[in-house]
């Protein structure tokens, strides 16, 4: 399926287009602008408007938010955003639900931060949608409701109009973090119906924006499909790009697809490299790999010993064929000292995760075990 040439078409669907859009000179209320109209000094006796005053308690409250110019001091800066948003400044909103969200200035209150985040999310300003989204779906204040969540992403996403701190209105592009969170609804039916077609776009519109975690899951839905998506090519292509911003999963899947050969050349060398990443994030599945390399000498010379300590590794795990492959070393003998009682328990635990060939093993020992049995019996007869 070609991913790529649907996102331009739903791009189109979920921003507004700019043709044609056009409005007046808006007028910030700056210094130059309220003191000089026309070039001409108009003095210092007019009143400020209540949107100059606004601007004002913003600016101060920011630089007592952020300790710029003067000491930082939530609580002044607390004060300072309630009574700009009081005079119409949406930003000062936004503010304050940042502020009741994370305790700065004051005791946390979800519910408070959900308020404010709504009155700024009614000016379209997407970084309070996106925000009133993650408290509906993760229930932050409030019961978790999926549909509410979805619907906030959605808007997030999107290129929308609203009014900035001058009153002007101004285009605000939609939040790749809105993007990503809306395909993974999309994925797994979270508020809606499930749509994997919408979701690969989505997650591909966000990936190309640098989204490592976006990369990621556009490349496993590529990699693993379901059929009509496959293309392990680009998969490849996502995880090196993923892997690049230190994503360790991404690191397994290009070992995967080294040792295999799928979407690249096969390479057991590259292969171990990425590998050896990936441990580092304590993924069993590489560790497993690892052990399967040493085991049957695949890029490296073979090694029963190292293979043994990743099977180890792998089988804490629970990973099925890392215990039929512990069972294998302790009945050969290889890097560890033989012993057919050892190796049956670890076959007894591989076969009860349905390893087919751990049972056969057992059933080899067993019968082994039964023949030397009956030699010794007959042997002691006859002495």
């Amino acid at each position: 399926m070609k991913i790529k040439s649907l996102c331009l078409t739903f791009v189109q669907l979920v921003m507004f287009s700019s043709l044609g859009y056009s409005q007046e000179k808006c007028q910030d209320g700056d210094f130059w602008q309220t003191w000089f109209e026309e070039n001409q000094f108009v003095g210092f006796g007019n009143l400020p408007t209540t949107n100059q005053i606004g601007n004002a308690q913003l600016d101060k409250a920011n630089q007592y938010y952020l300790g710029n110019n003067l000491n930082k001091d939530y609580s002044k800066a607390l004060e300072l955003y309630k009574k700009a948003a009081s005079n119409g400044i949406d930003e000062a909103n936004f503010s304050l639900g940042l502020m009741h969200h994370y305790g700065k200035g004051k005791l946390v209150s979800y519910e408070e931060a959900y308020d404010y985040y709504y009155k700024s999310a009614l000016n379209n300003n997407p970084e309070a949608q996106f925000n009133l989204g993650l408290m509906e779906r993760y229930g932050l204040g409030r019961p978790i409701n999926l549909e509410n969540a979805f619907n906030w992403f959605k808007k997030s996403s999107r290129q929308q109009v609203s009014k900035n701190r001058y009153q002007c209105e101004a285009f605000r592009v939609g939040l790749v973090e809105a993007q990503y969170n809306l395909a993974q609804m999309y994925h797994y039916g979270l508020g809606t119906q499930k749509n994997l077609t919408y979701a690969a776009m989505l997650y591909e519109i966000a990936a190309e924006q640098g989204m490592k975690e976006a990369q990621f899951n556009i490349a496993q839905i590529l990699h693993y499909g379901p059929d009509e998506f496959l293309n392990h090519e680009k998969a490849y292509d996502w995880y090196q790009k993923a892997a690049n911003q230190n994503i360790l999963e991404a690191e397994f899947n290009l070992g995967l697809m080294h040792q295999y050969g799928r979407g690249t050349f096969q390479d057991y060398v590259l292969a171990r490299q990425h590998y050896l990443k990936a441990v580092q994030a304590e993924i069993a599945e590489a560790e497993l790999n690892l052990g399967f390399l040493y085991y049957y000498g695949l890029g490296v010379p073979v090694n029963s010993s190292i293979a043994f300590e990743y099977f180890i590794t792998a089988s804490k795990k629970d990973l099925p064929q890392a215990h039929y492959h512990l069972g294998l070393i302790y009945k050969d003998g290889n890097g560890v000292q033989k012993d057919n009682l050892v190796a049956s328990q670890w076959f007894k635990r591989a076969s009860s995760l349905g390893v087919i060939e751990a049972t056969s093993m057992i059933k080899e020992i067993s019968m082994r075990k039964s023949k030397v049995e009956i030699e010794a019996t007959r042997k002691a007869t006859a002495s």
